[in-house]
């Protein structure tokens, strides 16, 4: 079986590519491209495909959609390559597109897991008061590698942690303990924070608490 291009037209979404079947029935298909990624095909009006080139062309217009698909969510919200991958599957595309498409987003600066961590690490510790435990379940939960999660952990000092954690204590937990019950239950929601017992410990001494 072959295909025909019997029209290339240019829409605010891409390039679009009318192709036409020989099966006896005048089957018109219409794929949608990115214009950069149309002229790579090097394809033009009157052009015959075969089965196997029309395989090819399909795949790479489900990759531009994954594209497009990808740029919305990522004008939105901070993703991972991961989670960008796991997203694009639940709107149905193959998993080798997602991927293709993630490293896409990466290549093109979309995606960059070393700055959003960074970022991500500092906004939780600054302005949450959580302890490196909890910040990096959040990031790992998120789909970030291991070494970009790393790499934010560190870039905040064992003090930063320790001074965030003062100031949540010195807010929330302004009075002193009223006796051992209430130590502990003080001492279990600062733990679900991602605050070691330890740290806990020199933070009440520090505020009285």
């Amino acid at each position: 079986m072959q295909y025909q291009i019997t029209d290339v037209y240019e829409t605010r979404a891409g390039i679009s590519a009318v192709l036409s079947c020989d099966d006896g029935e005048e089957t018109e298909k219409t794929l949608l491209f990115k214009p950069s990624l149309w002229l790579e095909e090097g394809l033009q009006v009157g052009d015959i495909l075969d089965e196997e080139c029309m395989e090819r062309l399909c795949s790479t217009a489900q990759f531009c959609q994954a594209i497009a698909r990808s740029e919305g969510l990522l004008a939105n919200s901070d993703y991972s390559r991961t989670r960008l991958i796991h997203r694009l599957m639940r709107f149905g595309f193959d998993r080798p597109v997602c991927e293709r498409a993630a490293d896409y987003m990466i290549e093109k600066g979309y995606i960059r897991e070393t700055d959003q961590t960074l970022r991500i690490a500092r906004f939780y510790c600054k302005s949450k008061h959580w302890g490196k435990k909890r910040i990096a379940a959040e990031l790992m939960g998120r789909g970030y590698c291991h070494d970009a999660v790393m790499n934010a952990l560190g870039s905040l000092s064992d003090e930063e942690y320790f001074d965030s954690l003062v100031q949540l204590v010195e807010k929330k937990y302004s009075t002193p303990c009223a006796d051992d019950k209430e130590k502990q239950k003080r001492i279990a929601a600062l733990s679900r924070l991602g605050f070691s017992f330890g740290e806990i410990q020199r933070a009440f001494e520090k505020t009285g608490s």
